[in-house]
């Protein structure tokens, strides 16, 4: 039956309306209840699967590490066995490259790193030359002058002391050696001309110890592994040719690195053996 009472069918109304917000609000709570044990859950799981990951990439690594250790293992039985059963290929003994030979090559990588002077940069500086000169002797006299002016001549006095200063803080320009420059092209043919000299030798040895499948010195295989990587023979050959130059030019004589120390200095030594450290490292790792 209706309610004809309006303030009483009002206060129902409104007693409706607080049952559906409190049941809307434990609907809520119950929502964000459930959402909150689900992201518990989720966070657990999360954790559980981070542990799981941290300890399987750390038995990677030990694998990894015992894989590797095998490796240098089997490497090592590997050439015993081969060293009672397979002649040796020598890489340190080169009495066909004589001291004379290495000389060159290296009085050639010094004409490469000494400064020549192109025609035109030989011009400028013999320029710059006589305008230091005629500088000088311009100071010399205002120098002298210095000693003759009269105490009330202060502003003369000031321009030859100018003019004498200037000269001082300079330096005359070294002039270009048209006859080192001569003497340094010559070094660089006769260097070039003797490392493909030793270049050939030395890689003909390489080819017969391959064919004849010689065990190659420790320090050999330690710098350039076993073997050369499939399909990068020619690359191998070349960079193990550029190890054993190396090693003559610069009196390396280690049985295990091939290398020796790094050069400290700067220059044609350095970039040669940064090459080959990174050539090497990647012809180990295929």
């Amino acid at each position: 039956m209706m309610n004809i009472d309006p303030v009483k069918a009002l206060d129902d109304k409104v007693e409706r309306l607080k049952k559906d917000l409190k049941s809307l609000g434990d609907r809520i709570d119950n929502a964000q209840n459930d959402a909150a044990q689900q992201q518990l859950s989720a966070t657990n799981q999360l954790r559980d699967t981070t542990r799981k990951i941290a300890k399987t990439n750390d038995r990677v690594t030990e694998l990894a590490d015992s894989v590797h250790r095998l490796e240098r293992l089997l490497v090592a039985l590997n050439r015993k066995v081969r060293a009672g059963e397979t002649q040796k290929a020598d890489f340190d003994t080169w009495p066909e490259i004589e001291k004379p030979l290495i000389a060159r090559i290296l009085a050639g990588q010094e004409a490469y790193a000494r400064k020549t002077f192109t025609p035109q940069e030989a011009k400028d500086t013999r320029k710059a030359i006589a305008s230091y000169d005629k500088a000088a002797l311009e100071a010399i006299d205002a120098a002298e002058a210095l000693t003759t002016l009269p105490p009330n001549a202060e502003s003369l006095w000031r321009k030859k002391y100018k003019q004498w200063r200037m000269i001082t803080n300079k330096e005359r320009p070294d002039a270009p050696d048209d006859g080192g420059h001569a003497k340094d092209t010559a070094a660089k043919s006769a260097g070039n001309e003797a490392v493909a000299e030793v270049r050939d030798l030395i890689r003909t040895r390489i080819e017969d110890a391959v064919a004849q499948d010689l065990l190659f010195p420790a320090w050999f295989e330690n710098m350039l592994g076993p073997a050369a990587p499939p399909g990068k023979a020619d690359d191998w050959l070349y960079t193990a040719t550029d190890v054993v130059l190396y090693r003559l030019l610069h009196d390396v004589t280690s049985p295990a690195s091939a290398l020796g120390a790094p050069p400290q200095e700067q220059g044609h030594r350095r970039s040669l053996h940064d090459r080959l450290i990174v050539e090497c490292a990647d012809y180990r790792k295929a």
